[in-house]
């Protein structure tokens, strides 16, 4: 549900889809390797192929912070690999084509800045609000965002790679906020992922969740988002 405006003192942001988006996309990845396995994409297919992978790798997450040994990255990229072609290959053993596509590296990503952040970053900070980051990732970031200049925007970035925990782990939200010197309640925390609300509600923190459409939290989500935003600039509207 959406909430009236509420005053908060700071922001927090993950990073991933919120700030910065992957190209090559998902979508795009497992569509082309689908391409390369010989089937033929539509437009279609490729969204069905999209939600699929997503789902495959929410799911695998999902059963890991629960408590499920951590999954190899070869093996993850070959689960995502079978949820794919089970969106193609209907009625067909996928084992040969899922061994050829263990033989095709996945390509480099690059990290591009979400049109619109800027903009958003640059009128939230003229309304006084304090900036953060909280953000599963690796090391590498605070100088990446340093680098294309989205740095200088955050009073704190946290990022689980550096400090040993990460979402949905409550411990990362409150080393955020002893960072900020602010309780829970003065902070709104804005992610895309379902552990972004898990893990800003169990801190205390209200949430604001990115989604494309408007869909509802997975059961396994014991927490609802106090705003839901289409595209990052919506959070204006809010607060």
């Amino acid at each position: 549900m959406n909430t009236a405006k509420k005053s908060y003192k700071a922001i927090v942001f993950d990073v991933g889809d919120t700030l910065l988006e992957h190209y090559p996309s998902q979508s795009q990845i497992y569509t082309k390797r689908m391409e390369s396995a010989g089937f033929a994409v539509d437009a279609q297919t490729s969204e069905k192929i999209a939600a699929a992978v997503e789902k495959a790798s929410h799911d695998q997450i999902a059963k890991e912070q629960n408590g499920a040994p951590r999954m190899s990255d070869a093996d993850f990229e070959a689960m995502l690999d079978l949820a794919a072609l089970k969106c193609v290959a209907k009625g067909q053993d996928t084992t040969t084509h899922a061994k050829k596509l263990s033989q095709i590296p996945l390509p480099e990503q690059e990290l591009k800045i979400i049109p619109g952040t800027l903009e958003v970053l640059d009128a939230l900070k003229a309304k006084g609000y304090r900036l953060a980051v909280v953000s599963n990732h690796r090391v590498w970031l605070p100088d990446y965002l340093s680098q294309i200049g989205l740095a200088k925007y955050f009073e704190t970035i946290v990022v689980s790679a550096i400090v040993g925990v990460e979402k949905p782990d409550v411990r990362i939200m409150q080393i955020a906020l002893e960072k900020l010197s602010l309780e829970a309640d003065e902070c709104l925390y804005v992610g895309d992922h379902p552990f972004d609300v898990f893990c800003a509600k169990k801190a205390g923190m209200d949430c604001a969740w990115l989604a494309p459409e408007k869909n509802t939290l997975p059961e396994s989500i014991p927490y609802r988002e106090d705003i839901w935003i289409h595209k990052l600039n919506d959070l204006l509207s809010f607060i």
